[in-house]
């Protein structure tokens, strides 16, 4: 049964099952995407720890499994999450060329350009702000989700245009490290940006185990502090080892968040807001 929902999801690590011959196990599917009046998904070429030394390479076989995906009717949008490829502001270039329109700095770890979320010993490097600068340029959107504290005010001081967080939860409602104070999603709201919500159950609780209902919280909370226009989905689906809440499975199941945040009294307007326009209007497109 179709959904009456469209959706933006703005990040999925789903390319690099396909690229490891792992697509029978993806949560993000043609068919469940399917499922909605439309359907928008950001794919990450995620740079693992494994891939640091030729994270170019590993970039581009993620780039050749995305061009060469079939999403139905889904939109698809390409991101980088761990620019281990950038090693000088040339490699931008070559990124923006190849599609990608949102680069995540750093993974957990920290790199030549920043410090990650696992780091708290250091910000932005100086290649890091240069490269921050040529993203403005280029309109290459900065995504924050694993930086540091501190990289994460070094990159928004950089940052030019709406500053994201394709999948980072609210820290005031569980308290990992990888997830926003108010202080920054104020920073991102202002800027005109979004913040995505993490269906990652040690992010959404501090366990590992999460309900639709604990997101929900998560979303809640911004809307309460003013961030109607700045919070989306950004799920995770395929980057959590299967670890995800007990009935938000894939994507086929987002609804179920979007009829429980219904039933608590989110206003019509504000879930078409959360479950697709505030990201479309972010990445610069419209409802198909």
């Amino acid at each position: 049964m179709q959904k009456d929902y469209s959706i933006f999801d703005a990040h999925c690590d789903t390319l690099s099952l396909i690229a490891d011959s792992m697509a029978d196990k993806c949560a993000v599917t043609a068919e469940d995407m399917g499922r909605y009046r439309s359907y928008t998904q950001v794919f990450a070429c995620f740079t693992a720890p494994g891939y640091r030394e030729n994270a170019m390479d590993r970039f581009k076989k993620l780039a050749e499994c995305f061009n060469g995906l079939d999403t139905g009717g889904a939109r698809k949008l390409l991101s980088v999450e761990g620019a281990d490829m950038i090693r000088g502001i040339e490699d931008v270039d070559t990124l923006f060329s190849c599609g990608v329109r949102c680069i995540a700095l750093t993974w957990n770890y920290s790199n030549r350009l920043a410090g990650g979320a696992d780091d708290d010993t250091r910000g932005l490097t100086e290649l890091g702000r240069r490269v921050v600068r040529r993203m403005g340029e280029l309109g290459i959107m900065l995504d924050v989700s694993h930086l540091n504290d501190r990289s994460f005010y070094d990159a928004a001081d950089d940052a030019a245009g709406p500053i994201i967080a394709t999948h980072s939860n609210a820290r005031v409602v569980c308290g990992h490290r990888r997830n926003l104070t108010d202080e920054m999603f104020e920073i991102i709201r202002d800027s005109g940006g979004c913040a995505g919500v993490n269906m990652y159950p040690p992010f959404l609780t501090g366990s590992d185990t999460a309900r639709a209902a604990d997101a929900a919280e998560h979303v809640l909370h911004w809307l309460d502090i003013g961030g109607e226009k700045a919070v989306g989905i950004g799920a995770d689906f395929d980057g959590t080892d299967g670890l995800l809440p007990e009935d938000i499975r894939g994507c086929g199941d987002i609804y179920k968040l979007l009829d429980l945040l219904r039933s608590r009294g989110m206003a019509e307007n504000e879930l078409e807001l959360f479950s697709h326009r505030n990201f479309e209007r972010v990445f610069g497109i419209g409802e198909e």
